[in-house]
């Protein structure tokens, strides 16, 4: 016959296992007391000495990374502000190059408008000089005229067909002379250009009328009567 889990004694299993558990629990004691080691005061004194120098280096330590970070930390807002000041030059050089493009640009359109006026410059004085050299064609002409105008003969000179020729001949250079007409004074007003029966001051009313007397030069007439 098979024996089974039921079949076996439960009281008989209990006890085993508390046993063992005790063993363990021996056997663990006896392997701390083992590893346990006993130090001296000498020993511990040392050890705290070497543990309170150790933390005071950490703690210098600390402190020197503290003023470096303090240092950085100023360095680092410096270096901010030289940024932005740079920034902001930058900007301005931008701004600056922008209008030194426009003055730029507008040289060059003013180098380019120069250019076609000295172009037109040129050209103007090209018609300048052909003008000058048709006007010194056209006053040589006239004076070659005024030359023979006045090289030519009286009518009253026949020398050369059967008379003497005449000693008291008077040349003239130009016999195109401008006619000059007497000129017309008014003899109630004093005035040029009409005579006293057309004089406005003479005929019209609103003027007034008034008369005219001979006095000798330097004498002032006080009494019209």
């Amino acid at each position: 016959m098979v024996a089974t889990w039921d079949d076996s004694d439960p009281s008989s299993s209990e006890e085993e296992s508390d046993e063992e558990v005790a063993n363990i629990s021996f056997m663990a004691i006896e392997e701390e007391n083992e590893d346990e080691v006993n130090f001296t005061f000498d020993e511990l004194q040392n050890a705290y000495e070497n543990l309170f120098n150790e933390y005071e280096n950490v703690c210098l330590k600390n402190k020197y990374l503290k003023k470096n970070a303090i240092s950085m930390s100023k360095k680092l807002e410096i270096l901010k502000n030289e940024n932005s000041k740079y920034m902001n030059e930058i900007e301005s050089l931008k701004s600056k190059n922008s209008f030194y493009m426009n003055e730029i640009e507008i040289l060059n359109v003013s180098s380019k408008l120069s250019i076609d006026s000295m172009e037109e410059n040129e050209k103007l004085k090209t018609k300048i000089d052909a003008l000058k050299k048709y006007f010194f064609t056209f006053s040589n002409s006239s004076a070659k005229l005024d030359n023979l105008l006045g090289l030519q003969r009286c009518v009253f000179d026949k020398a050369g067909i059967g008379y003497e020729e005449m000693k008291n001949v008077k040349h003239f250079k130009n016999f195109f002379v401008k006619k000059n007409e007497p000129k017309i004074v008014c003899n109630y007003c004093g005035r040029l250009g009409h005579i006293s029966t057309s004089c406005i001051f003479r005929n019209n009313l609103c003027f007034g009328k008034t008369r005219r007397i001979w006095v000798p030069k330097g004498i002032f007439v006080t009494n019209l009567q």
